[in-house]
């Protein structure tokens, strides 16, 4: 990988080599860079990092549907997640954990295996899976908590008061 950082540089050196623009005015052998054509090539590249820092943060997309937001930033690899809650009796907690990795690593695997026009469309492209995860997951906690709160309210008016204590030691009220 580090060669594949400075080839960029090596390349720019050695056309100004080939051209003959390598030696200064005072007779010194200097290499001169094309600085535009550096900045372009690496202009997300920032210390040798595999991506912006700006962008190292927790990726909300990645970790609440990770099976959804993989296939669609190039990074098949956070299906797993999906795969990992049918093991029987830890799967779910393997999936959980592996969701919050998904999380932490999300925005790097989008950013190294899907290209981007600039680092803004890439931000603008995560806010997105961000807002919709947490909307959705949001309408899923109102749907759950609605639906057993007027199984409770049902129970209650036309059942017993055994019925009702059996509904809810099942839900763990």
């Amino acid at each position: 990988m580090s060669d594949e950082n400075n080839k960029p540089r090596i390349k720019n050196a050695m056309d100004n080599k080939k051209s003959g623009n390598y030696y200064s005015s005072n007779g010194n052998l200097e290499f001169s860079y094309n600085t535009e054509k550096l900045k372009e090539e690496n202009k997300y590249k920032l210390q040798g990092e595999a991506f912006p820092k700006t962008i190292n943060c927790f990726n909300w997309g990645a970790c609440i549907f990770p099976y959804i937001w993989g296939p669609f930033n190039n990074s098949p690899i956070a299906v797993l997640s999906l795969v990992l809650c049918f093991i029987p009796y830890i799967g779910w907690l393997l999936s959980i954990v592996f969701s919050i990795y998904c999380g932490v690593k999300g925005n790097e695997w989008a950013w190294e295996n899907k290209e981007w026009k600039s680092l803004n469309e890439f931000h603008a492209t995560q806010r997105k899976w961000a807002a919709w995860s947490i909307g959705i997951e949001m309408a899923v906690i109102i749907g759950i908590s609605t639906f057993i709160f007027l199984a409770i309210q049902i129970i209650g008016n036309y059942g017993s008061d055994e019925q009702l204590y059996q509904l809810q030691s099942m839900l763990g009220i």
